[in-house]
């Protein structure tokens, strides 16, 4: 009688759902039968929030195209985002928001000079953190389990900036503005010691905060030190295309060499009364998709933009950053490829899992994308670029950079 009472027990659980497999009570937070839900955070308003928002509309794009045809095994795709403007504490709030709140499977994006102070949540909530934008060296190295960067930290492109540098020869007088984050100041900081290592002879540096309406202060000490070449290093387009301006203005005769994500199609246009040609920049793959400049980049690229078009239909004008937003759908992509192979019973831990098994992935920008264990950061190395006739057309080889030891 024992027996066929355990049995009856055992048979109710399991119409109940408490045993069956495969139930939203055997997954992640933010993972039900019909969704998975991912947080967002970034400047939405402010002089970048052109950024946010059009990082936003890139992964909204990739998750439409992907629930139209079904979802990820079935669930489709959300994303839950708020405005952080440019302020860090803002910035945390929201993450503590989305994390404890809205209960989101994984973050996406994000300003890296945010990583720090946000982290110890996402530690301590043990949650997927995929791809914000240049995050501290000290932040990658050592690796971090839940922390995935896909772009090139501004260490590993100040690397390549520099390998280059030393390969030309040509620069005997280098000077260095650099953003006052903590992004910047690591990157500054590696740069300085590249340089030290390749005998490349750095005469002045300044730091700039990212919402300075002028650089004159900083210009004024850098031209005493009489570079041939100033790099930018560190920051957004916005005050980097002050920085420009202001050399210009100046009647400076140096090159400018600057890095990504401020070697594309909106700096140029942020800058193109102020005579861009010969500015060199460094950029993780191909160069931006832009038709009406008849770049239409990889197919990959083509796909991605065909999907902004589609459901962003101003992405089709003249003029529109569809580049950069090509590119951070792309970098969704791998995250969409990521959840396939993840398998249906989804959690965190197979998410990170499956992103440490992909060895060599296409970013579709001709670039290649390798993470394990012990690596967090998805490409190492970049092209040099050089604008001609207002656009940039690469000048080198892609450079490989050997990333720091774990």
């Amino acid at each position: 009688m024992k027996r066929v009472l355990l049995s009856l027990i055992i048979v109710a659980l399991v119409a109940t759902g408490v045993f069956a497999a495969g139930k939203t009570e055997s997954l992640s937070p933010g993972v039900t039968d019909s969704k998975i839900v991912f947080g967002y955070t970034m400047p939405m308003s402010g002089p970048v929030g052109f950024i946010g928002n059009q990082t936003l509309e890139s992964i909204k794009a990739e998750f439409n195209r992907v629930n139209d045809d079904g979802g990820i095994h079935g669930r489709k795709l959300e994303v839950i985002a708020y405005d952080s403007g440019m302020d860090v504490s803002q910035a945390v709030a929201n993450y503590r928001r989305l994390i404890t709140e809205d209960k989101v499977f994984a973050l996406l994006f994000g300003f890296g000079g945010y990583t720090r102070p946000a982290y110890p949540l996402i530690e301590q909530n043990k949650i997927p953190w995929l791809f914000p934008m240049a995050p501290p060296e000290d932040m990658m190295f050592p690796a971090r389990e839940y922390l995935f960067s896909l772009f090139p930290t501004t260490a590993t492109q100040v690397r390549t900036m520099a390998a280059w540098l030393e390969s030309e020869g040509k620069f005997k007088r280098i000077s260095v503005i650099y953003g006052d984050s903590a992004s910047g100041k690591t990157g500054l900081d590696r740069f300085l010691l590249e340089a030290k290592n390749r005998n490349l002879n750095v005469v002045a540096s300044e730091a700039i905060v990212e919402t300075s309406p002028s650089a004159a202060v900083q210009i004024a000490k850098i031209r005493q030190a009489n570079p041939d070449l100033v790099v930018i290093i560190g920051m957004t387009m916005q005050p980097a295309a002050v920085i420009i301006k202001e050399i210009r203005r100046t009647g400076m005769d140096s090159q400018i060499m600057v890095n990504m994500p401020i070697s594309n199609s909106v700096m140029l246009s942020l800058i193109a009364d102020d005579q861009p040609e010969g500015i060199i920049g460094c950029y993780w793959g191909e160069v931006e998709y832009s038709p009406d400049r008849g770049n239409y980049g990889t197919p990959e690229m083509q796909s991605m933009a065909d999907a902004l078009i589609k459901y962003y239909p101003d992405y089709a004008k003249v003029g529109s950053n569809i580049g950069g937003s090509v590119e951070h759908g792309l970098s969704v992509r791998l995250l969409t490829d990521a959840l396939k192979k993840a398998g249906p019973d989804l959690t965190r831990e197979k998410l990170i899992q499956t992103l440490e098994s992909f060895k060599g992935y296409p970013t579709g920008k001709g670039s290649y994308a390798t993470f394990s264990p012990t690596r967090r950061e998805g490409v190492a190395g970049g092209i040099i670029l050089e604008v001609k006739n207002g656009w940039w057309e690469p000048i080198s080889d892609w450079i490989d950079v050997t990333l720091p030891e774990n």
